[in-house]
């Protein structure tokens, strides 16, 4: 009943989609991004990161085969997402898995946090030490109980992305370029096989 208890209390301070959007476009008006960091670096990620989600919320697909999937899960899911809007790493998933759950018939949910907001359920879900969003969040929707956490990147473009970064010659600007290339050339679809992989491992034990 605890955990229960804490995961109805998150969700219903997080934001839908919409919320998260109208955040993100509220402080874009003002010259600023969601967080507390408001560096010149952040701030100028910011705008070309919702002008991606704002494509990518028109031309995501969600594979037949995902869709196929879902239909079959046992349980209906809910998604915490930790996120920021100067994440580019967050722009080009989020709209995939807000995709998604909006395809899922009812059987998934989705609701936004944002990190800097909310450290101490971030720090119980670090990648590799590190507070890296966008960070999924996965619950059984009626019991509450925890079934799994995805981010912040699917895993084959991260294990690409670590290789990638053994180059020394690569500065930080090119390495983010190829990596946004990957995102753009993949078009969801390493997203879509990992999440492919972690429902059907719901389905076969429950």
């Amino acid at each position: 009943m605890e955990k229960e208890l804490e995961f109805i209390k998150i969700k219903n301070a997080a934001m839908s989609y919409s919320e998260y959007l109208s955040i993100i476009d509220g402080l874009l008006l003002q010259g600023k991004t969601t967080g507390e960091d408001q560096s010149l670096a952040h701030v100028e990620k910011a705008p070309l990161n919702r002008q991606r989600m704002k494509r990518l919320d028109k031309t995501a697909i969600v594979s037949e085969e995902l869709k196929s999937h879902i239909d079959q899960l046992p349980i209906p899911i809910s998604f915490l997402i930790l996120t920021e809007g100067w994440c580019g790493d967050a722009s080009q998933s989020i709209p995939y898995i807000h995709k998604m759950v909006v395809e899922s018939k009812g059987k998934l949910m989705d609701f936004y946090l944002l990190r800097d907001e909310n450290l101490a359920l971030m720090n119980q879900f670090l990648t590799d030490g590190s507070k890296a969003i966008p960070k999924v969040i996965a619950f059984h929707s009626e019991t509450g109980d925890f079934l799994f956490s995805w981010g912040s990147r699917p895993k084959e473009i991260q294990s690409w992305y670590m290789n990638l970064k053994k180059d020394i010659s690569l500065s930080k600007e090119e390495l983010s370029l190829q990596l946004h290339q990957y995102y753009t050339n993949d078009k969801g679809q390493k997203l879509q096989e990992d999440f492919i992989e972690l429902f059907n491992k719901i389905s076969s034990v429950l």
